[in-house]
């Protein structure tokens, strides 16, 4: 499957950017594909339409909640999603260095805004097996670095 990781420059005088990473909607299990939120995003000169990390890895029973199961389920799947989205973007941002991705990041330096393509495991539906060692989780597990390829998305 492709992840799209990006990191965008916020506008303002320090280099402070804004780091993403996000399913392009083909690459989603066209049996969930109409249950997922869909974002249309500028990636280079081309819009493409994409869905969030959590919103590919939920199990089929986040989309079949309740109130009583989703309040626990969903500090879990967000835990989950941050940290594989940190980990595809430390496969391309040698300066992505968080645990968990952050919603805005300073740098001292200015690299740039910049977009990539990797190739990761299949991540639909995948929460029930990455969420026991999502403590222990690596970059090599979600996208082997014979897959990283950094292709300009």
């Amino acid at each position: 499957m492709d992840v799209i990781v990006s990191r965008t420059r916020i506008a303002g005088c320090a280099p402070l950017y804004s780091y993403r990473a996000l399913v392009p909607v083909e690459s989603v299990d066209p049996d969930r594909r109409h249950r997922v939120a869909i974002l249309h995003v500028q990636i280079a000169m081309i819009r493409s339409a994409c869905t969030r990390i959590a919103d590919t890895i939920a199990p089929h029973r986040w989309f079949e909640r309740d109130m009583a199961i989703s309040f626990g389920l969903a500090a879990q799947l967000g835990l989950a999603a941050r940290r594989i989205e940190a980990l595809l973007l430390q496969s391309v941002f040698p300066e992505m260095t968080t645990w968990l991705a952050p919603i805005a990041l300073r740098l001292d330096h200015d690299p740039g805004s910049a977009s990539h393509r990797v190739a990761a495991i299949d991540l639909n539906a995948a929460f029930d097996a990455i969420a026991p060692h999502i403590d222990t989780l690596s970059a090599a597990e979600l996208a082997p670095p014979r897959s990283t390829d950094r292709r300009a998305a």
